[in-house]
């Protein structure tokens, strides 16, 4: 009766073995990709992983050989006390597979939301290089625009006085006078000098007729992407209550885009762990309005009267010229900016826009 299971022990025994050997040659393999990429969360899984396995199949495949070897040196007795062990180890093993595929399945997710979160902050950090070179090149214009608009200021009545004397003096003179061709001259200057003023004063004129149709929940919604993961850094919620209609108004989306992402960032700045910054879009008497309120700390009352003056802050570091140059912002396109405060209530600033612009 007990020569038939010869075959079968035969081939048990050599499966086992085999069992062993190709486990360890798996690991062998999965030992060198690893070495290869030890920064790779996959092939440091798969060195885990087949090192249970080896483990795994010498437990089991040393348990057979242990049973086989004990019946056919009539120790049956051994193998009832140590089939228990035998069996608790295997038990191990297998948990530990589990514990391992589960623990890097939770590790790939951790991986694939950091290489989400990885390519927003990219996104964003790009959304905000271009706000600061666009913010560079509007502080450099507006300081170009305004020095040019203050030396059109003060030569405007010079110039004009010396236009009109000369044109005076020209008309009293004969057309043969000999100063008439001299003074003719200079009222050329003093004309090409009247044009050269006007052209400075149309600057805002001309800025104001690159202006294109905008929608305000779009704008405000981008606005708040590019801030929130600074908000979500320092534990303060952004709530925004979009209108429920398109709000269209004319102006420059870049330039609005900045103006409020830097009322977002004083608010975030200004705020404390816990605290609420809610913004708010809807129609007003003039047009649209979007409103930024904060339950931060307040802004204090000698403070406040000067939050719009250039060069004018209380952080140590900064220009101060973060809320004039917002407010030229607003009042470019023709809107309005106002800010409200107590202390210990938080601030609301309040930006309206005329949904038609004119044309004077």
């Amino acid at each position: 009766m007990i020569l038939p299971l010869y075959p079968i022990t035969v081939l048990d025994l050599t499966g086992s073995l085999a069992m062993i050997f190709l486990s360890g040659l798996c690991l062998k393999i999965a030992r060198e990709i690893n070495c290869r990429d030890k920064d790779n969360p996959m092939s440091t899984y798969l060195l885990w992983l087949m090192t249970a396995i080896f483990a795994f199949s010498v437990s089991r495949s040393m348990g057979h050989i242990i049973k086989h070897i004990l019946y056919f040196t009539d120790h049956e007795h051994l193998w009832k006390r140590l089939s228990p062990v035998s069996g608790s180890i295997n038990t191990v093993t297998f948990i530990v597979i589990a514990a391992v595929t589960l623990f890097f399945r939770r590790m790939q997710q951790i991986m694939a939301q950091i290489n989400l979160d990885k390519e927003k902050i990219e996104k964003t950090s790009k959304e905000l290089l271009l706000l600061n070179r666009d913010t560079e090149a509007i502080v450099s214009e507006r300081t170009r625009a305004e020095l040019a608009l203050s030396v059109a200021h003060d030569i405007r009545n010079p110039v004009m006085v010396i236009g009109g004397l000369i044109r005076r003096m020209i008309k009293k003179l004969p057309d043969d006078a000999p100063e008439r061709k001299n003074l003719e001259t200079v009222l050329n200057f003093a004309v090409r000098l009247e044009q050269l003023v006007a052209r400075f004063e149309g600057l805002h004129k001309e800025m104001s007729l690159s202006f294109s149709a905008q929608e305000l929940n779009s704008l405000v919604d981008e606005a708040i992407d590019i801030v929130k993961p600074e908000a979500d850094k320092e534990e303060i919620q952004i709530i925004f209550n979009r209108a429920h209609k398109a709000l269209w108004f004319k102006g420059s989306r870049h330039l609005i885009k900045i103006a409020i992402v830097h009322i977002l960032r004083n608010a975030i700045e200004a705020c404390s762990t816990g605290n609420t910054i809610l913004v708010t879009n809807g129609l007003c008497d003039k047009g649209i309005s979007v409103q930024v309120q904060d339950n931060g700390p307040g802004i204090p009352e000698a403070v406040l009267k000067h939050v719009f003056d250039a060069f004018y802050g209380t952080k140590e570091k900064g220009t101060g010229l973060g809320l004039s140059m917002v407010r030229q912002i607003i009042e470019e396109h023709r809107g309005t900016i106002d800010i409200k405060s107590r202390e210990g209530k938080g601030t609301l600033v309040t930006i309206e826009f005329r949904t038609h612009l004119s044309t004077d």
